[in-house]
């Protein structure tokens, strides 16, 4: 039996790698995908802290929200991008701290603070929504 198609093919198939200024649809209107969220602010945050990292990866880790490795390699994991901007620069200005002193320290905390203000908010904010960042949605 052959059945009329229900919409026209795409340039594009679903599932693709998302590119910067293509649309994507979202309740019924076009957006532009603007791809820069997380590196370009680790890049940022870098250089107001006087640091240097050697890579930057964005992972799909279930348990920490980033982690900065002996290789100096900082990761962050993807659903961040579901978090606010304070939340992820929280996130960055942590792991990039590690590169200055590798423990919790009261010094480690200071160099937070004083990078990224609202740390106490952004702890807060991952301790009631961080849940929400792991669903599939």
């Amino acid at each position: 039996m052959n059945h009329p198609q229900k919409y026209r093919d795409l340039p594009h198939p679903p599932g693709k790698e998302l590119v910067n200024s293509e649309f994507a649809l979202y309740l019924g209107r076009h957006y532009r995908i603007e791809v820069a969220k997380i590196i370009p602010r680790v890049k940022h945050h870098a250089r107001e802290l006087g640091v240097t990292y050697a890579k930057v990866k964005i992972v799909d880790n279930l348990y920490r929200w980033g982690s900065c490795t002996v290789k100096n390699n900082v990761n962050f994991n993807w659903r961040l991008i579901k978090a606010p901007m304070f939340v992820i620069d929280y996130a960055i200005v942590h792991e990039l701290a590690h590169l200055i002193e590798a423990n919790h320290t009261s010094g480690f905390w200071n160099i937070i603070r004083a990078q990224a203000p609202t740390m106490e908010k952004a702890k807060a904010w991952l301790k009631e929504n961080g849940q929400l960042l792991e669903q599939a949605i």
